[in-house]
């Protein structure tokens, strides 16, 4: 198996070297025409000499990256299938050319050549094997390695026979790993992996077929750009575009920290493209800026329209997700996106164009090169900052046990960058800052330090580059202690070995807190900790789990027809990979096995449930704001017209205890 992969490469290389020699009259490389032009490094060095803003600031906190030192020294090793340490390390040749190119100072310089030299004389193999995702997400690093060395081409201290040894590098190791994924995906399904797995490898064979003067290469990196049948060709990552040119990105219901990487990732391939005169920024009417006006609006805390998202996993995304939501200090992908689409094409992106305003100037990424107020500003009026934000408005303050949830609506030019909150213990009292930061858009915050029965005052004010805004109105509001069970509610461990509790507390709309040790909801019988009542006739039971506490945690709403462990019974269920799969669980009768289906599986908390009885008909619904609900499923199950209903938890490790906080809860008779 292994001799016949050795010849499939040999095959490969073979073809690509004809090809090169084919190509070679196709087009002409322009070079340095990564990333970055001679024109665009001229200009940063010119306007850092001048002092003027914003590359300035840029050049200033670049300079202070750990990774932009001449003393920095690489990790290549012969099987070099650490994908985060090669990025590091590309990082690292890639600052230190920038810091070259703009000081002057050939120190930097060699610091970059001695890490692509280290690189092309210790590399020796297709990088495999391992821990590691090196084949799917590899092209990170070697893009980066690309980029940053196409930069350096141009310094007359590295010997020819050096970078022609860290092109052959290039080619017979590290393009037969974004090829084989681009290719194979691993043997899964096509639209198994998420968009930036395509476009990290896309832009790696992008930059890899300049660098190397390889048309075919690059070629295939323009092609699937454009027509890939997996999850990053352009049409898939941004498969559907709403009113106002809003395109929802493939990864929007996962999370915006990796929606925000795939944006930026494809953004990285259209520049390096369009310096080699190929306009993958324009393709298909702008679809790249339409997926990333929707990101970046998502992003500052503005509602967007959403289209259920499904793949073979399943996805089941119906709605876009909050993690990660509005986070500023990982993402330096906008002042690219900007300073193309709106400074020098003239479009109107006003989503994008506060992005990168807000960001400015940009800093560093392990998944991004950043920097683009240094690196990619085109016009001095560009640079101009927001005026100080405007006022918060609608600060509501909700009791819970031990703490208070604050939510607010941001200023309506939605210009913060982040936001500071304040607290007294009365109206007109010392108000003492309990929070603040400076690079998050989140419109939300739990005050975990207080104490229960004690009313407490809120205000919040936003900030941004110009300062801190007017403080909203106040809200207040009294945490409550926890109780003892209300009537006609009890707890009950069904199975063995178990030991769990249930308190109650009259806050957040009723708030029951549900701890066990259990290790299963499912399969012929229950190993659960189960908070009930008991009811006759129709009922729909609705609740937000704000907060659950253990690793391996599943809890959620649970209907049962006994308190027996093989009981008929139908759930709605958080937990599982990571604790963000929703689940409806069914027991059809007694004994049986539990079937399943899976809801949303990037549900983050907090998270709605709802289960609905009418007759023999159960309902699971779920939602991401109470406002909007989804249907998971409806089952027919015979089941007592009395019966238990209420809130499970398990540890899924006897090791560890889950503890659930639900809120927000409700039961009430369905009505005719």
């Amino acid at each position: 198996m292994k001799n016949i992969k050795l010849i499939s490469t040999a095959i490969l290389l073979i073809l690509h070297i004809v090809s090169y020699t084919q190509d070679s009259k196709k087009q002409l490389f322009l070079h340095p025409g990564g990333l970055h032009t001679q024109a665009d490094l001229d200009r940063m060095k010119a306007k850092v000499a001048e002092g003027a803003h914003p590359w300035i600031e840029g050049w200033n906190i670049l300079i202070k990256d750990h990774l932009a030192q001449n003393s920095f020294v690489a990790s290549p090793k012969e099987n070099m299938n650490i994908r985060q340490v090669m990025s590091k390390d590309a990082h690292a040749a890639y600052l230190n050319a920038i810091r070259w190119y703009i000081s002057g100072d050939e120190s930097y310089a060699k610091c970059a050549i001695r890490i692509f030299n280290d690189y092309s004389s210790i590399v020796n193999q297709i990088p495999s094997g391992g821990r590691t995702d090196i084949v799917g997400l590899g092209g990170i690093g070697i893009s980066e390695l690309a980029i940053a060395a196409e930069i350096m081409r141009i310094y007359s201290g590295w010997k020819s026979v050096d970078f022609d040894r860290f092109k052959v590098m290039m080619i017979n190791y590290f393009y037969p790993v974004c090829h084989d994924f681009l290719v194979n995906h691993n043997g899964a399904c096509i639209d198994y992996y998420w968009a930036n797995w395509d476009a990290n490898n896309i832009t790696a064979l992008i930059a890899i077929g300049v660098l190397c003067d390889n048309q075919s290469i690059y070629d295939e990196g323009i092609e699937y750009f454009k027509y890939g049948a997996g999850a990053g060709s352009i049409k898939h990552a941004i498969y559907y575009i709403h009113e106002g040119n809003l395109g929802q990105w493939q990864e929007s219901g996962r999370d915006q920290e990796h929606g925000q990487l795939g944006v930026g990732l494809l953004g990285t391939a259209c520049q390096i493209a369009w310096n080699q005169g190929n306009d993958l920024f324009g393709y298909d009417n702008n679809r790249l800026l339409a997926g990333a006006e929707y990101t970046a609006k998502y992003n500052q805390m503005q509602e967007v329209p959403f289209k259920f998202y499904n793949n073979c996993q399943p996805a089941n995304h119906k709605w876009p997700a909050i993690n990660g939501r509005g986070r500023l200090d990982d993402r330096p992908v906008w002042e690219m996106l900007y300073n193309h689409y709106v400074i020098r094409q003239g479009l109107c992106a006003p989503n994008v164009q506060r992005m990168a305003e807000l960001m400015r100037p940009e800093h560093g990424s392990k998944d991004h090169f950043g920097y683009g107020s240094l690196t990619f500003t085109l016009e001095e009026s560009s640079s101009t900052p927001h005026p100080i934000p405007g006022k918060s408005e609608d600060l509501k303050a909700t009791a819970g046990v031990g703490k208070v949830f604050l939510t607010w609506q941001p200023p309506s030019d939605f210009t913060s960058t982040g936001y500071v909150i304040q607290r007294a213990e009365s109206i007109d009292g010392n108000y003492d800052t309990i929070g603040s930061w400076y690079d998050n858009t989140c419109n939300t915050y739990t005050d975990n330090s207080v104490s229960n029965g004690t009313k407490y005052y809120y205000k919040v004010a936003a900030l941004n580059q110009s300062g801190i805004g007017e403080f909203s109105s106040v809200s207040s509001s009294k945490p409550q202690s926890i109780t003892v069970l209300p009537s006609k509610w009890k707890k009950v461990d069904i199975g063995a070995n178990i030991t769990g509790s249930a308190e109650f507390a009259d806050v957040a709309g009723s708030t029951f807190i549900v701890s066990g040790n259990g290790n299963k909801i499912g399969d012929t019988e229950d190993n659960v900790t189960y908070c009930y009542t008991k009811v006759s006739g129709d009922y729909i039971i609705t609740c937000r789990i704000s907060d659950i506490a253990g690793s391996l945690a599943k809890s959620g709403l649970m209907i049962r027809e006994t308190l027996k462990s093989n009981s008929s019974a139908v759930t709605m269920t958080l937990g599982e990979v990571g604790g963000r799969f929703s689940r409806m669980g069914y027991r059809n009768s007694t004994g049986a096995d539990m079937l399943s289906t899976l809801g949303n599986t990037y549900t983050w908390l907090p998270a709605w449930f709802r289960l609905e009885r009418k007759g023999n008909t159960f309902t699971a619904y779920e939602s991401s704001n109470s406002q909007t609900w989804f249907k998971v499923k409806s089952v027919e199950i015979p089941m007592f017209s009395s019966y238990y209903i209420g809130l499970a938890v398990v540890s899924q490790d006897k090791r560890s205890e889950n503890k659930t906080t639900f809120d927000n809860f409700t039961l009430d008779a369905v009505k005719e």
